[in-house]
């Protein structure tokens, strides 16, 4: 789609373009900000917070008495003598939440196949954090409350609501370290996946044996379709609405369904990227049919893992749509002096915001300590002891899924009145936190981090990014591997034409009279210096920048060996003394994966380097 200035003018458009498109005033200077807007990290949480606000104001407006007229209307469906009656604060909190839990499902599937919980060396600290923030404000919540009314409680302050914990960090830039961004990353997940457990055994009411056991059927059916290899988008939806049924009508909360769905949705891709790579090369060489189009459209999807695909196909909807209804249906509380009153005393308000505010911190930095101490796990990189602790502060925003739990949390006569109290003390301590965390950050990270960036992981990351060459989301705030967990770019129309590119010879005699990252900066496709810091990085115990150094390093040497006539697949020209340092850099890169977790990369690595050159191989290993 177009993307200059003028995105009217381009021939692209058969007689005129998409409204989006157009030099129309409203699309010009509100839709297509908007769809910028909407693009960047902080959006989602500005959304929700926006849409939290409004409900709060509408439920304490003179028009009060209609948002529990709209959210209270009943909706029911029929289909011969079943019925499904809820109203529609339900039906988003049961069946438009399940979207929600679906792509954190999803999220957690691909991070703990080819993301940071495939490591147990990385992923160590990170789920520790992640336990100690759930037990410690837990602790703290059953401390106010043990005995009480709202006892039941006590997993509302376990929860981090990534949206906005994410955002937050997002607003310094660079000069978080990219450690300490996947560490509150990870942190989230695993603290969702706590959250989700929690529901499922803790908050769930009644049980319908029949139902539940038609349930455990449909979840081994979608594990058979797995298991099988059918991999038609079609048929795991009827089974994951099915799932859904089943899951509502049995007692266990109905979201739970979309966890599971999430779950079993493949996280490696159904095609072999390389090979696919090399047959949309040979498709492309002489120009495309309309049906080679079409293979070429199904070479590119199938070559992406579909828990990737469906996650950035839902992650929009749920966070922009599924999300903000959320926010809308629960956040409205009809504040009064008395309720207020009641609220700043109340042990549930007191309990969730002691838990949030303080409980999430010092739970995250002392579970961190702990495992390091032990040597089970090491601080990230560029990540201080203070900064860790600020990043727990943030991790004290528990909106989304807190607000969720309060709403399953209190049964009985007050449940009213004690779930309001625990939605003031969600929304209090979620400010207090955001606003806390934010002076901590902006405190403790050290203004040079942002250069320190890029004196040592930046330029391999914005210079990959630049360059298009299959990089670009490990230059993204989170570096995750698991984005490029394929030998060839997972992306099959990433590779950019073959551009003209000095000469080798001045770059090799800078390489040797200078350090790798000054190479880098004036030859940033010269592959042999990203071999280099791949190398070094691996030797300073940085895997996951190795990794991101060697990737690029690949990918320059797939540019320059196009550029020297290889089409994708046969013998590789080896005429040009520049492929030795493509040859490195595929050395590194199966190194890097190895030390990562991604041992079938490491052995497709390696190979492809003895096919390639068996001496050079040799000579390397």
């Amino acid at each position: 789609m177009p993307s200059s200035k003028e995105p009217w003018k381009s021939p692209i458009w058969r007689s005129r373009p998409a409204f989006l498109y157009s030099q129309r005033p409203i699309a010009r200077f509100v839709g297509r900000p908007t769809a910028e807007f909407l693009k960047i990290e902080p959006a989602a949480g500005v959304v929700l917070v926006a849409c939290a606000v409004v409900a709060m104001l509408w439920a304490n407006s003179p028009w009060a008495a209609s948002y529990e007229a709209v959210w209270g209307l009943d909706i029911t469906f029929r289909f011969g003598d079943f019925e499904l009656h809820h109203t529609l604060k339900d039906w988003i909190n049961d069946a438009l939440m399940a979207v929600f839990f679906f792509v954190v499902g999803v999220e957690i599937k691909s991070e703990i196949v080819t993301g940071q919980l495939r490591s147990i060396r990385n992923a160590v600290p990170p789920i520790a954090g992640a336990i100690g923030g759930m037990a410690v404000p837990a602790l703290i919540f059953a401390a106010f409350n043990a005995g009480g009314p709202g006892a039941g409680g006590w997993g509302i302050p376990m929860a981090t609501d990534i949206a906005f914990a994410v955002g937050v960090l997002a607003l310094f830039g660079s000069r978080i370290p990219s450690g300490a961004r996947i560490f509150l990353l990870t942190l989230a997940i695993v603290d969702d996946l706590g959250a989700i457990a929690v529901i499922a055994v803790f908050y769930t009411e009644r049980i319908s044996m029949p139902w539940l056991a038609a349930a455990g059927a449909l979840v081994l059916l979608a594990i058979a379709l797995r298991l099988l290899n059918v991999w038609s988008a079609p048929v795991y939806l009827v089974v994951g609405v099915a799932l859904w049924l089943a899951m509502l009508e049995s007692g266990v909360h109905a979201t739970i369904a979309g966890v599971i769905m999430g779950l079993i949705i493949s996280a490696k891709p159904l095609l072999d990227p390389a090979i696919a790579h090399a047959e949309a090369q040979e498709l492309a060489k002489d120009g495309l049919t309309t049906e080679e189009t079409e293979r070429l459209v199904k070479l590119t999807r199938d070559a992406v893992p579909p828990a990737e695909r469906l996650q950035h196909q839902n992650h929009r909807f749920s966070s922009f749509v599924v999300l903000p209804l959320f926010a809308l249906a629960n956040a409205g509380v009809a504040l009064s002096a008395d309720l207020f009153a009641t609220a700043l005393s109340s042990s549930v308000t007191l309990g969730i915001v002691f838990g949030l505010v303080i409980g999430k911190p010092v739970g995250i930095t002392l579970a961190t300590w702990l495992v390091v101490r032990l040597g089970l796990g090491q601080l990230p990189r560029g990540t201080s002891w203070p900064l860790l602790a600020a990043v727990g502060m943030v991790a004290g925003i528990g909106f989304t899924v807190a607000l969720f739990i309060t709403e399953l949390a209190f049964r009985g006569g007050d449940a009213a009145l004690l779930t309001d109290e625990g939605k003031i003390g969600v929304l209090g301590a979620s400010v207090v936190a955001a606003l806390l965390g934010a002076l901590a950050v902006h405190l403790i990270a050290p203004k040079a981090a942002a250069q320190d960036e890029a004196d040592n992981e930046g330029p391999a990351l914005k210079d990959a990014q630049g360059a298009g060459l299959g990089l670009a989301d490990c230059s993204h705030e989170r570096l995750e591997p698991r984005r490029d967990a394929a030998l060839a770019p997972q992306n099959l129309m990433s590779q950019p034409p073959a551009t003209q590119l000095p000469e080798d010879t001045e770059a090799r005699n800078y390489l040797d009279e200078h350090s790798p990252e000054d190479t880098v900066r004036r030859f940033p496709w010269f592959c042999a210096a990203w071999a280099r810091l791949a190398k070094n990085a691996l030797e300073s115990g940085d895997d996951v920048a190795a990794y991101a150094y060697a990737r690029t390093g690949y990918h320059r040497g797939l540019d320059q060996l196009r550029r020297s006539g290889w089409k994708g697949h046969g013998p590789i020209p080896w005429e040009h003394k520049p492929n030795r340092g493509f040859l490195k850099s595929l050395h590194q890169l199966s190194r890097s994966a190895a030390a990562i977790g991604e041992a079938d990369e490491a052995a497709r690595c390696a190979q492809f380097l003895r096919d390639s050159d068996p001496a050079a191989a040799d000579a390397l290993t």
